[in-house]
């Protein structure tokens, strides 16, 4: 072999191994996800969010192929919980599960412990209509009902909500405002102690999400949606009743600010994955729910006209930021 082959064979095999050398001593980047991921869920256990986070936890279990674990972190009407996320580490082993009222009305009413648009959408789970809900031994077999026992009684008979500015508070307060009657406002910290206070008889009256219906053996009166819902075709709407409104409550994922897009688009993939499977209809059929996926693109811009939505609909209602 000539001498100026020979030498570039050795300079060429000294660079190979050189470049082996490096390659071998930087650390491996690990795939997404290596350990646990946790949903931080601002509502207790047993709520109507929680419901739908456990129902989904063993589908995207599979799928991302490690352990899903669900975190309550409660209290203020969701925000204790929304900031504990916004704080959380960015790499995406906490998200947040979450319900709009804490991104898109809680910031109109109050300062907030965390910037509700700091958090990085991922997916939409649902979009399902709010209903007017009381136990099966309530008098109230209407909304009439409610609306000529409030006009005989001002202020005295109760409805409950999941915090003063959640969507359960404000569709409660657009009827009274539409019916022109005065109800007491009695907020909790989750529809989960909401249900022992409805089925306790220490409140009269709850507007939120369907799959507390079927769970708690419930009576529901009225449906905030422009359409009947196939799951009570007997259930007339409220614009049928009078009250020609219609709010919906969705669950959304987000990751803290910062979460990496890599992160994001396999966990959407994953999620819109499982809201597909069969069984997962099948398990939202149960609880009264259809899937509506969206995007991280579609749910931002979601998630933005819902807040400008809200920030009108509690001007009108007279809910000042404090």
């Amino acid at each position: 072999m000539p001498r100026h082959t020979r030498r570039a064979t050795l300079l060429a095999g000294a660079a190979l191994t050189a470049v082996m050398t490096v390659t071998a001593a930087m650390p491996a980047q690990a795939a997404w996800p290596e350990k646990p991921v946790t949903f931080l869920i601002p509502w207790p256990a047993g709520g109507a969010t929680d419901i739908v986070g456990r129902a989904l936890q063993p589908y995207l279990a599979e799928r991302l192929g490690t352990e899903v674990i669900i975190k309550n972190v409660v209290g203020a009407g969701g925000t204790i919980g929304a900031a504990e996320a916004a704080r959380a580490k960015p790499d995406g082993y906490t998200l947040f599960l979450t319900t709009p009222s804490v991104l898109t009305s809680m910031p109109h009413m109050r300062p907030l412990p965390y910037d509700p648009k700091g958090f990085v959408p991922i997916g939409r789970i649902n979009d399902t209509p709010m209903v007017v809900m009381v136990t099966k031994t309530s008098p109230h077999e209407s909304i009439a009902d409610i609306v000529e026992d409030a006009k005989g009684k001002p202020g005295e008979l109760t409805y409950a909500s999941t915090g003063a500015g959640t969507l359960p508070h404000i569709t409660m307060i657009s009827l009274q405002s539409s019916a022109d009657v005065e109800l007491k406002h009695v907020p909790f910290k989750g529809s989960a102690e909401v249900m022992k206070a409805l089925l306790g008889d220490v409140v009269d009256v709850f507007s939120d999400q369907a799959q507390l219906i079927p769970r708690y053996d419930l009576r529901p009166l009225g449906v905030w949606a422009k359409e009947r819902l196939p799951e009570f075709p007997d259930v007339p709407t409220m614009k049928e009743q009078g009250y020609d409104q219609a709010f919906s409550i969705w669950l959304g994922l987000f990751g803290p600010e910062g979460t990496p897009d890599e992160v994001v688009q396999k966990m959407s993939a994953v999620l819109e994955d499982t809201l597909e499977d069969p069984a997962v209809v099948e398990e939202f059929k149960k609880l009264q729910l259809a899937p509506g996926y969206m995007n991280p693109g579609e749910l931002a811009d979601f998630v933005e006209s819902e807040y400008e939505r809200n920030k009108n609909l509690m001007g009108m209602a007279g809910i000042k930021k404090q």
